[in-house]
């Protein structure tokens, strides 16, 4: 039976639900895309306990190891309480030389690094041989961190991992395929895991 044509008024509407289903199912057939290079770049996270290593050049009295209080701050001489929770060490070296114009006229350069890390922790659930909360002593990848979990059991799909990743731009599930990085190279995934993150294994 011959199929008729919609009128006139309505192909527009025909063509723009025909190019969304093909859209559709366009992108059903292949993986989807995530940008990992995005995610890497984040930048290890200060958290209380962590123990900073300040230096400002030629100032010894502002030179000094310093503790992130429970309270997500730590003090200086002259600069008072600076926050540190949840900052990247350029973001809180960026706010130390803002602090120090107001003292001084040349602006002293500042260095911060972090001496002792104590507040990273990540956890690790599903089809594992030991799930739980992992408190390593620097940053690790995701598969140092299934590797902390002691691998896969029989039952795990690791194709379908997840990564739940929450922080100041909301929650997100990033992909992690265990094949396509292990067997094919695709290191872009092998993320730097973020303290607080959560590795699923379905």
């Amino acid at each position: 039976m011959r199929r008729s044509l919609p009128p006139p008024a309505l192909r527009p509407y025909a063509v723009a639900l025909f190019l969304g289903s093909a859209t559709l199912v366009a992108g059903c057939a292949g993986s989807p895309t995530y940008n990992w290079p995005a995610e890497n770049a984040l930048g290890y996270k200060v958290g209380a306990g962590d123990v900073l290593k300040i230096t400002v050049w030629k100032h010894d009295e502002l030179s000094q190891q310093v503790t992130v209080r429970p309270d997500g701050a730590f003090s200086l001489p002259l600069l008072g309480d600076l926050p540190a929770t949840g900052r990247t060490v350029t973001e809180i070296t960026a706010d130390i030389q803002s602090k120090l114009k107001q003292f001084f006229q040349e602006q002293p350069p500042a260095n911060v690094q972090v001496a002792e890390v104590h507040s990273y922790r990540i956890y690790i659930v599903g089809e594992v041989q030991r799930g739980g909360e992992f408190t390593p002593s620097g940053e690790v990848t995701v598969l140092h961190g299934l590797a902390l979990a002691g691998g896969f059991t029989r039952f795990a799909n690791p194709g379908r991992i997840v990564i739940v990743r929450r922080d100041a731009r909301g929650e997100r599930r990033i992909p992690f395929d265990f094949s396509a990085v292990v067997e094919k190279g695709e290191l872009q995934q092998n993320l730097a895991l973020q303290s607080g993150d959560t590795v699923i294994v379905p």
